[in-house]
């Protein structure tokens, strides 16, 4: 289907979708499509009202190569939008994507402050009624279905259905179809989040993200540093890893810091905490990890107090990892002691709490002893040094998760100047077509809804418009139209 360059300019992003999807447009019709007017790309901060006064100068600093709007929460929950708090923040977003071609979001606030999202897995564990609760912020970029019209990760509405967004079945339930809401799960635009509580982590995480553009344009720091960690405990994925290595450009410099096998001749320094320090110290701007990991550490490595150690404030990298639970933010019902819709406590059923019907979800807010926290936060919010971005899961992790490092780094190197956000949503659009996710079905094993769900609960922990490094752009350069996610 041949449509002229000038209405390819002006069709909105959602009649595109539609297009492409069936088939009328071709991606590259679509993907070399002229820029509608020039227009620098629309970026979006939302956060509470008071975490605004450093924010100002955020948004100042994006303004050249950005149309930057900071919104309060306040302003988007007060929306005349139905549904609860995470509902009512998803259609403001999904208004301003549709009128004004939105591209980048970032929320600013951590569980306890900015509303998650939880979604749901039929989970086999019988005190918990077989129901587990992990949150999602894909929640907040898969916006639309494929005809453009509000996704609310809600199908099945019938009885207790109606409070479970997001549900993914075929654990217990075999019949059912894995993708039980029908979600669409591919992202409209790139979401990313400052897990923040407190106005000074705010401040800390600004000039923290202006240092690292700063840096990135140093004459005299070269930013093609990499560093690719893989620490035992896990499944060995020791050669995918060195695949993906082998994907960066041959200007790139490589470090490798692997595990060995009991009795054999290690073929690399090994991953321990001394080494992976020095390479942070040294200048590593990109830094892949996989293995074994717990909410505060990295398995036989870095830590949570290994973060006193770190000097890197002048050259903060970017850490994405497949391991487990190493990009914690929030509690993880019904297991863990949480705080449901209606305000009432729970123990948890890891502490003996015994659910005889379904579970009632956690509250989109979850304040105290049931905010947790995480390696990966504490990288990016501890003090000026530690990380400018984390990528990781907020629970268990599963081999294919490698898939999504994988599109993570297939975005960046086929990029001529890739953002942040591209690459992670690049990398959600590669997990969902090789992983066959709309094909999956259940079988006798537990492993095909994990595989479904395995990219609703990777966390992106920083601006979504963060340059990479590498190729950093000038002041004032903006990011090249991206191929739809639907390709």
């Amino acid at each position: 289907m041949k449509l002229d360059a000038n209405l390819l300019r002006v069709l909105p992003t959602a009649l595109l979708i539609a297009l492409t999807t069936l088939g009328k447009l071709t991606a590259t019709e679509v993907a070399t499509r002229p820029d509608s007017a020039a227009t620098p790309p629309r970026f979006l901060i939302i956060a509470p009202q008071r975490f605004h006064e450093p924010l100002n100068e955020y948004a100042r600093s994006k303004q050249q190569s950005f149309t930057v709007e900071l919104t309060s929460l306040e302003t988007a929950l007060a929306d005349k939008n139905p549904g609860d708090d995470p509902e009512r923040l998803k259609r403001f977003i999904y208004d301003i994507w549709r009128k004004r071609e939105l591209r980048y979001v970032l929320l600013v606030g951590d569980a306890d402050v900015l509303p998650v999202r939880y979604m749901v897995l039929d989970r086999i564990t019988p005190p918990a009624f077989d129901y587990a609760f992990y949150p999602s912020d894909l929640y907040y970029a898969d916006l639309a279905k494929p005809d453009g019209r509000f996704e609310d990760w809600n199908a099945r509405k019938d009885t207790f259905h109606g409070r479970y967004f997001g549900e993914v079945r075929g654990e217990k339930n075999k019949k059912d179809p894995i993708n039980y809401d029908q979600i669409d799960y591919r992202p409209e635009i790139a979401v990313g989040r400052w897990p923040v509580s407190t106005l000074e982590e705010v401040r800390l995480l600004a000039k923290k993200s202006m240092t690292y553009e700063e840096s990135l344009r140093a004459p005299d720091k070269d930013p093609r540093r990499a560093a690719f960690f893989v620490v035992g405990g896990w499944v060995d994925v020791r050669d995918r890893m060195s695949r993906i290595a082998a994907r960066l450009p041959s200007t790139w410099v490589i470090d490798k810091r692997y595990y060995a096998d009991k009795g054999a001749t290690a073929a690399t320094p090994p991953p321990d905490e001394k080494n992976v320090i020095d390479l942070l110290n040294s200048g590593v701007r990109l830094a892949l990890h996989a293995g074994h990991g717990e909410d505060l550490h990295w398995n036989d490595s870095l830590t949570v107090n290994s973060i006193a150690k770190i000097h890197n404030a002048g050259h903060l990298p970017i850490l994405l990892s497949a391991g487990c639970l190493t990009a914690r933010f929030a509690t993880l019902p019904p297991y863990e002691p949480y705080v449901d819709l209606e305000g009432r406590p729970h123990v948890g059923s890891d502490h003996g709490e015994v659910f005889t019907e379904p579970p009632l979800p956690p509250a989109p807010y979850q304040t105290g002893v049931y905010n947790r926290t995480s390696l990966g936060e504490q990288l990016l919010r501890a003090k000026p040094d530690g990380a400018v971005a984390y990528f990781g899961c907020n629970t268990g992790s599963q081999p294919c998760g490698m898939t999504l490092l994988e599109g993570f780094m297939d975005t960046f190197t086929r990029r001529a100047d890739p953002r942040l956000g591209d690459c992670w949503a690049g990398a959600i659009a590669y997990y969902y077509e090789h992983e066959n996710l709309a094909r999956l079905k259940p079988n006798n094993d537990w492993y095909p809804p994990s595989i479904f769900f395995q990219g609703m609960k990777f966390m992106l922990f920083g601006d979504p418009t963060l340059p990479m490094p590498g190729r950093p752009p000038a002041p004032g350069s903006q990011p090249a139209s991206p191929k739809l996610a639907r390709e």
